[in-house]
């Protein structure tokens, strides 16, 4: 069965092809620019890999960051899978009498190992012959390279099916130690220590309803929400990612882990004669805690909590003498967080070297298909000295000298305007800073903005979007933790959004001359269209708010833009609408997944705010699994967008200027740096007509005299 044949579907991607953009799998032509130590590094992550896949202890170590497909799980449930994955999962395995799942896990072990080494060696190969066919530029290679461009792409899909599949079984050994939901109300009601097992139905603890011939979960208490964490299909369904997303309305951390721990011990208790409910148990709480630590180690496992004492003390005197993942999880706990950006070398499937010279295809194809705009194409222009003398050493972290500081001090001081560096260039690195703020948030960060102070957004950007004391929604039900954080990981990403924005608009009205503002008008609705068109919404949309500053929008300048360029706004301006127009509208077409991707922050938080608008439990206390599920599916798509990161390098002293740029101007009040400077017209011609008032009112007093 030919993997390459296959289409996964959206959440068939494994981490490592979402990490690159989907344009570069139409060539391989950055992948002459790879050095030999960058290739050996790629081999030994391979081979290392590869040895993992064969590992005893790979499935004691459940699922991780490079397996889990927690958020797809969380947004689409096993319609995540693509019928073809499950076809060849069930196709595993038949040359014995029994194809149980550990059998299944083996043969696609060995398979995957196999076409890893396969695109491994075909790689190479091609690499060799892209040297000779350089040296040779007379060779007859290019028939050959082509061919082998082909079969890369072919066994590159292979290994991508294969290992949607391993990730489909990872999922299907955690839910065979599921319960039948007839149990889970005797479950929840059983006390510490104790596990004593009955059919029956409760509504009160869970209450189901039918859709399209389906039993869904609708209602239930808080120990019956926890209580399903031990059904039988709760991981393939995606309950547990959103369960796990969503249970700070429902109980603290503390109570779920107090949950888990009971129901581990009470089944441990039992011995190596345990029935066959208590080692599903047993085995699923291992599981639970597990996806707990992968997913949101970061938000509640922190350093020196009482949290993570608790569970440190649970699993050493728990866990660790009856299960050896006991020492997994114990490991996992300390381990530093997993993020895309620090693995990105280590991909099994990049083919190309990863440069400010790659570029991110446009998705406005995707993207037009709800709003309509010109294909407007953006003069070339010479590239900048900075950008050519751009190389690996100007990414290295420099030393922090005194000489440094004066020169950074000496520069801070150059207005935006006068900097040379291409708009493209630029806006590339206000990617690579959004970037490094996004990539540190996480899905729980979104929950309740309301309570942190969160509010609807003004349009002028002095207006701040986060308010420290904000009334909670009319109507909703706030989490257990009442008391927001008094800097929390949204308020910094949208205070970095306003001091863009401020920073935009004020160099906009500190330049000296109004040919000098047409020409950064014109600048930053570039930069605002580089962004959108690359996917990164956060900076377009900061842009487009400096822009739309009740000061900016005053300038006489705005008169003078070519018809071109005035249509970029309007562009700037249907992304807005259509960014507002659907909680999950960045999520559609097959290949948004896999493009890197910065969300407006403030616009996702209002559509989590929106869904969590109205009462979540109802008179009996009960609470609504339909809307905490809901408001899961939103913000899973946190992670879904973290995934896949930009292959820009990081210009550092760019980066360095635009901050002390930023520093400098972010805070400062418009209309006092307006009202200074006079290249801006409207100030004078607005004196122009307060005298003219004043003159008039004179000579109406005088008449009465």
């Amino acid at each position: 069965m030919e993997g390459g044949d296959h289409s996964a579907g959206g959440s068939d991607e494994s981490p490592s092809e979402a990490e690159f953009p989907s344009g570069r799998e139409e060539g391989l032509t950055q992948e002459e620019q790879m050095s030999q130590d960058w290739l050996q590094n790629m081999e030994d992550s391979d081979s290392l890999a590869s040895e993992r896949l064969l590992s005893p202890r790979s499935r004691a170590e459940g699922p991780g960051p490079h397996s889990s497909p927690a958020w797809a799980l969380a947004l689409y449930g096993p319609e995540g899978f693509s019928a073809e994955v499950m076809e060849y999962a069930v196709n595993l395995g038949q040359h014995t009498e029994s194809p149980c799942l550990d059998v299944k896990t083996q043969e696609l072990q060995q398979q995957l190992m196999i076409e890893t080494r396969n695109l491994k060696k075909t790689r190479n190969f091609y690499q060799k012959l892209q040297q000779q066919e350089r040296k040779n530029k007379g060779s007859d290679n290019k028939l050959m390279l082509s061919k082998l461009k082909s079969q890369l792409a072919e066994l590159r899909s292979k290994v991508v099916f294969l290992d949607t599949v391993k990730k489909y079984l990872e999922i299907l050994s955690v839910d065979q130690w599921g319960l039948e939901v007839s149990l889970l109300p005797s479950l929840a009601s059983c006390g510490p220590g104790s596990l004593d097992f009955h059919s029956s139905e409760d509504p009160s603890a869970l209450s189901f309803g039918n859709s399209k011939g389906k039993s869904i979960l609708q209602v239930g208490s808080p120990l019956g929400l926890m209580a399903y964490l031990y059904a039988r299909n709760a991981a393939l369904e995606g309950y547990i990612q959103q369960f796990l997303y969503t249970y700070r309305f429902l109980c603290t951390p503390k109570q779920l882990l107090q949950f888990i721990m009971d129901k581990f011990i009470a089944a441990a208790r039992q011995g190596p004669d345990m029935s066959g409910e208590a080692e599903k148990i047993f085995h699923r709480s291992l599981d639970l805690l597990q996806f707990w630590i992968t997913d949101c180690r970061q938000v509640d496992f922190t350093p020196k909590s009482s949290l993570l004492d608790t569970f440190e003390s649970f699993l050493n005197t728990e866990v660790i003498p009856v299960d050896s993942r006991g020492e997994v999880l114990l490991a996992a706990l300390h381990t530093p967080a997993y993020t895309t950006w620090s693995h990105r070398s280590e991909s099994l499937l990049s083919l190309q070297e990863e440069d400010d010279s790659v570029c991110v295809h446009s998705s406005t194809e995707d993207l037009g298909r709800k709003w309509t705009f010109s294909r407007v194409v953006e003069p070339s222009a010479a590239m900048s000295k900075e950008d050519k003398a751009f190389s690996v050493a100007t990414a290295l972290p420099m030393p922090c000298s005194g000489s440094l500081a004066d020169d950074l001090s000496t520069r801070e001081r150059i207005p935006f305007s006068q900097n040379e560096c291409s708009a493209q260039h630029v806006a590339q690195q206000l990617t690579v800073l959004q970037q490094e703020m996004f990539q540190g948030c996480h899905p729980v960060h979104f929950l309740n903005s309301r309570i942190q102070g969160v509010r609807d957004k003004v349009s002028a950007p002095n207006n701040r979007n986060v308010s420290q004391h904000g009334p909670p929604a009319e109507g909703g039900g706030p989490p257990v933790c009442e008391e927001p954080p008094s800097d929390s990981f949204l308020q910094q990403l949208l205070s970095y959004a306003d001091s863009v924005a401020n920073w935009i608009a004020a160099e906009i009205v500190i330049c000296d001359s109004a040919k000098t503002q047409l020409a950064l008008l014109t600048r930053f609705l570039w930069i605002g269209k580089h962004c959108y068109e690359w996917r990164n919404f956060a900076t377009a949309m900061q842009v487009l708010g400096g822009l739309e500053s009740v000061t900016v929008r005053q300038l006489p300048a705005w008169k003078h833009l070519s018809s071109k360029v005035c249509e970029i706004l309007e562009e700037l301006r249907a992304v807005q609408v259509f960014l507002k127009s659907d909680d999950l509208c960045l999520m559609g077409g097959g290949h948004t997944r896999r493009s890197p991707t910065l969300p407006s922050a403030h616009i996702l938080a209002m559509h989590v705010q929106q869904q969590e608008i109205g009462a979540f439990t109802l008179t009996t206390g009960a609470y609504k699994w339909t809307k905490l599920r809901s408001i899961a599916k939103v913000v899973s798509q946190v992670h879904a967008f973290q995934e896949a990161v930009y292959p820009y390098s990081p210009d550092l002293d760019l980066q360095a200027y635009l901050r002390s740029r930023m520093a400098r101007l972010s805070t400062s009040d418009l209309h006092l740096l307006a009202a200074d400077n006079d290249a801006n017209d409207f100030r004078q011609s607005s004196e122009r007509q307060a005298r003219r008032i004043q003159n008039t009112l004179r000579r109406v007093k005088a008449t009465f005299q």
